[in-house]
């Protein structure tokens, strides 16, 4: 399942379908703040489009709720 999911998130990141924007998914792990996870993401992929529409995926420990 969880590669199923995967697959279709890499094609909404690579797909553009007309008039519709492509999707960036930029997973955040904890104590990570959200400048460094898109520091990352842009050091592995490049910049962020400023028409990208940006997915993030919050990565916490299990039974830890903000």
């Amino acid at each position: 399942m969880v590669a199923a999911i995967k697959r279709r998130l890499e094609a909404l990141e690579t797909r553009t379908l007309g008039g519709f924007v492509p999707w960036v998914r930029i997973i955040q792990h904890e104590g990570e703040s959200e400048a460094e996870a898109t520091a990352a993401y842009e050091a592995e992929h490049g910049p962020i489009g400023e028409s990208n529409s940006i997915l993030r995926v919050i990565i916490r420990k299990p039974g830890c709720h903000v």
